[in-house]
């Protein structure tokens, strides 16, 4: 009967996007991938069957068990077709911020990403804010400082390799042509007039003449003179962002002007009160009042640890041998322990991250054990199968 049931399925889903479900998608405009793919199981009544509502369910409850790994990170593992799972990531994202979310299979599958912001403090469900597309890239630029849900789930009976790597960067171009926040000296939020005032923006140093760019597309709002900003040029991109250039040697554009992002909108000066300071762009943000710049053009300089565990134990079940090892919630010794295990306990090696083990307990919750921890010293076991008792996780 289970071989028959699969056989059914793999007819209606396939290991891909299906005919069925191009079929469908004619008559049904999905949301996301993920929603198309459910609206699928629903049409066929693949949904109603054990492994389907098996399915719908660990996507659902992995939202409630989330891991918080350290950006950028990366993981690569193993899913096996019988293992029906999904996989929950919790991610502090600042406004400002662009997050960037890839989750591929080498193996034809197709793996579904999807964000949410919790709305729990309003007395909503999580609202989910974006989606990937059929590569697996999703991309969003973060509206509300937040700790954010990501939660990713490959189809039914998907079986072979995958990697998955979140980062964030800048969800802007950076306003000043050839240069990056190295050259910013000022900050938002700096005491201005003896404290009198804050500074509502950064600035940018670079020579006298050096273009500043659109950061976005957009259509120039103003172009003024006179004031603090001397020279001034205002842009406001289609989602009610409004960028200030200031100190200006030059305007280069008109009111009214569309520009796309990268496009030249004056150069560098030292107009209005800046006469008697080098050289700079004055940049801010407003949006329902002034915004922080920082986040929206820092592009961290950080490069994710190459996964180095051994990875013949992707997509393997064992058995912990060694009491009062603990499960982490990042892949990191100064994160929190999120699950103890005080109790011989099978595992569920997902895969690894760095010199570390992504591992997932039959009960849901998950979490990161070291490789120096991780002493495998018998066969594998499959959960409802009998357990050899000299199966190990060995703790260092």
């Amino acid at each position: 009967m289970r071989f028959r049931f699969l056989l059914i399925a793999v007819l209606f889903l396939g290991t891909g996007c299906s005919e069925r479900l191009e079929e469908l998608r004619e008559q049904y405009k999905p949301v996301s991938l993920r929603d198309a793919y459910v609206y699928g199981m629903e049409q066929s009544g693949i949904d109603q069957s054990l492994m389907g509502q098996q399915w719908l369910a660990e996507g659902d409850a992995v939202l409630q068990v989330p891991i918080a790994p350290t950006l950028p990170y990366v993981e690569e593992g193993r899913l096996v077709a019988t293992d029906i799972m999904a996989l929950g990531y919790r991610v502090d994202l600042t406004r400002g911020q662009q997050i960037i979310v890839e989750a591929m299979s080498s193996d034809g599958f197709q793996v579904f990403a999807d964000l949410y912001e919790p709305m729990g403090d309003q007395g909503l469900p999580d609202r989910r804010v974006s989606s990937a597309d059929s590569t697996g890239r999703l991309t969003w630029d973060v509206r509300r400082t937040n700790t954010y849900l990501l939660r990713i789930q490959p189809e039914i009976l998907s079986e072979g390799n995958f990697r998955l790597s979140i980062r964030t960067t800048a969800s802007l171009v950076f306003p000043v042509a050839g240069h990056n926040t190295t050259d910013v000296w000022s900050l938002f939020g700096a005491p201005r007039d003896g404290g009198r005032r804050v500074h509502h923006g950064i600035d940018v140093f670079a020579r006298r003449g050096t273009p500043v760019v659109a950061v976005r597309e957009g259509t120039v709002r103003s172009t003024r003179t006179g004031g603090l900003g001397g020279k001034q040029v205002w842009l406001r991109d289609s989602m009610g962002h409004n960028f200030y250039y200031a100190h200006l040697d030059s305007q280069m554009v008109r009111e009214g002007q569309f520009v796309q992002a990268g496009d030249t909108l004056g150069t560098v000066g030292n107009t209005g009160n800046a006469r008697t300071t080098p050289p700079h762009l004055h940049f801010g943000i407003y949006s329902s009042g002034p915004q922080d710049p920082w986040p929206y053009v820092f592009e961290p300089n950080l490069r994710p640890s190459r996964v180095i565990v051994d990875e013949q134990y992707f997509g393997s079940w064992r058995m912990t041998s060694t009491l009062g090892l603990g499960l982490r919630d990042a892949p990191s010794r100064r994160s929190d322990v999120a699950v103890e295990l005080n109790t011989p306990t099978r595992l569920h090696v997902i895969g690894g991250s760095a010199s570390w083990y992504h591992v997932r307990l039959e009960d849901g919750r998950s979490g990161y054990l070291p490789s120096a921890e991780f002493r495998d010293t018998m066969a594998s076991s499959r959960p409802g199968t009998s357990m050899p008792t000299t199966n190990a996780v060995v703790g260092g």
